[in-house]
């Protein structure tokens, strides 16, 4: 194998598939990127974890034909410090090293044989149930980043680990929830009558959502066949295994009664919360939230250390209320609206509250919500 590769194009698929590559499996292969010819001007990079798999399609100079496993580590860190001029890789196929030459600079690489990396990509077998839907790309992404924070981080492998991808009547709707909190964020897609239900774990979306960053498509197709779902770019591929089992009945634990709602400038209530945090108990996180006459009161104590207050004016004509919370809980949900109000509906100081952006048009108000379980004081 002989191929010339463009820097940039090279450095890029690098980064691209470098994440799926297992720095600590039993087999060593796993840590290597397994680079292939697949026409007279295409190459594509690969890598698995065995869980996850991925491939990357790129322009380069085909001299000959070949296939070979490099390290992902040392050809980053290679070609990252290389001049920005044509790199030439050159197999040796009795010894399996790779010559990386680039002007003036060579390198010898060992690499380990393409025939000893595990197949990825399983070819369609016939008869074989699959569903397509296509989605845009800007639409994915936000739902992932609304939802994907609120899985359970420390139950791999349970379906609470896992982010909920329900679709129904050409509406997505991703939901999340670790037991204490849940994201639920709804988006538009061409699902063609189609109704389905399925678990994708949530460190396959962070991954979406990354090469989702680096690329500029537009939309991406993604594909359910047996326990696998395949997200297809125009020149990447990236596959995961779905998580079994099944979901709560997330629909029955969305409060529709919180009679008392109130609006508050979603950046002031940041601030004031993150100021207030600086004397939280970094073991409890909560923080109390005292909603009267017209006046937001935000604090916390910890008998060690002391205490600290803040307040906000709001609109709140209701009976008092004093609501604990996990003060991360409700950053989190913050943070991740782009709206300039925030609405937040209660009802007592220990039934779900409802953290939601405030829409311009009502109608969108309920696309993205997050329900924050109070935290029960003394």
């Amino acid at each position: 194998m002989e191929i010339v590769l463009n820097k940039e194009d090279f450095l890029n698929g690098i980064k691209v598939v470098k994440n799926i590559t297992s720095s600590k499996g039993v087999q060593p292969v796993l840590s290597n990127i397994l680079i292939e010819t697949i026409s007279n001007d295409r190459v594509v990079f690969i890598a698995t974890d065995l869980n996850l798999g991925i491939s990357f399609k790129l322009n380069a100079e085909v001299v000959s034909e070949g296939k070979i496993t490099l390290s992902a580590k040392t050809l980053e860190e290679i070609v990252n410090k290389l001049p920005n001029k044509p790199i030439v890789l050159k197999l040796d196929n009795e010894t399996n090293v790779v010559t990386i030459s680039c002007g003036k600079s060579k390198f010898e690489l060992i690499g380990i044989n393409a025939n000893e990396y595990p197949k990825v990509f399983d070819e369609a077998q016939e008869g074989e149930e699959c569903k397509e839907f296509k989605i845009k790309t800007g639409l994915l992404n936000k739902g992932i980043k609304q939802t994907a924070f609120s899985t359970a981080q420390n139950e791999t492998g349970s379906v609470l680990s896992g982010v909920c991808f329900n679709i129904n009547s050409n509406v997505l709707e991703m939901v999340a929830t670790d037991g204490n909190r849940l994201t639920r964020a709804r988006k538009d897609i061409d699902s063609k009558d189609e109704e389905v239900m399925f678990i994708s774990p949530s460190r396959t979306l962070v991954e979406v959502s990354r090469i989702i960053s680096m690329l500029k498509d537009e939309s991406v197709k993604f594909i359910l066949k047996k326990n696998k779902i395949v997200f297809e770019f125009e020149n990447v591929t990236f596959q995961s295994r779905l998580i079994e089992g099944t979901y709560p009945k997330y629909q029955q634990l969305i409060p529709t009664s919180n009679e008392k709602t109130v609006t508050i400038d979603r950046e002031q209530l940041i601030q004031a919360i993150e100021l207030v945090s600086v004397m939280v108990n970094e073991r409890t996180n909560i923080m109390k939230f005292n909603f009267e006459n017209n006046s937001l009161e935000i604090s916390t104590d910890t008998p060690e250390s002391g205490s600290g207050k803040d307040f906000l004016d709001i609109e709140y004509n209701y009976e008092n209320l004093l609501i604990a919370f996990n003060y991360k809980y409700v950053l989190d949900s913050l943070k991740n609206m782009d709206s300039k109000n925030v609405k937040i509906e209660m009802c007592t100081n220990l039934s779900a509250s409802i953290f939601k952006p405030e829409a311009e048009n009502n109608e969108e108000d309920n696309n993205y919500i997050c329900l924050i379980m109070p935290v029960q004081v003394r």
